[in-house]
């Protein structure tokens, strides 16, 4: 059986801009890659595809896990204490919606996470104004 060309490209794609990326970029890519993996457990749910739902849904926890992972409490102890509560409460709620079959729990997680997304992206200037004067 041949691979499929086009996912072949997408992984060689995604290699080079993980690769590229600045860590800020990285964080941007998490919380990309999250919200479209909410966005398909719920399409998948409403489809009836229940396993692809599944799936979607243990990536979605685990890149918040990844989240979680890259908080540095020293930098802002509140801050990372704040995300890893909303991280924490994310990752419970998409076990809730996935297990009762309620799209409103992956509306909830999506609308939480593209909050949090636009706050990171709208520092983005800043970050690179940083690491220029670096």
């Amino acid at each position: 059986m041949r691979a499929n060309p086009y996912a072949q490209y997408q992984s060689i794609d995604l290699e080079a801009k993980v690769e590229s990326a600045s860590p800020h970029g990285l964080i941007a890519m998490l919380y990309e890659g999250l919200l479209t993996r909410v966005a398909q457990a719920k399409h998948a749910m409403l489809a009836g595809q229940f396993e692809q739902k599944g799936l979607n849904v243990t990536k979605a926890i685990n890149i918040l896990g990844g989240l979680k992972d890259g908080l540095d409490a020293e930098q802002s102890p509140e801050l990372a204490e704040r995300l890893e509560e909303l991280y924490d409460y994310c990752q419970r709620r998409l076990l809730d919606a996935s297990a009762q079959r309620d799209t409103d729990g992956f509306d909830e997680v999506s609308a939480l996470i593209r909050e949090v997304k636009e706050a990171w992206d709208a520092i983005q200037p800043e970050v690179a104004r940083m690491a220029v004067a670096s």
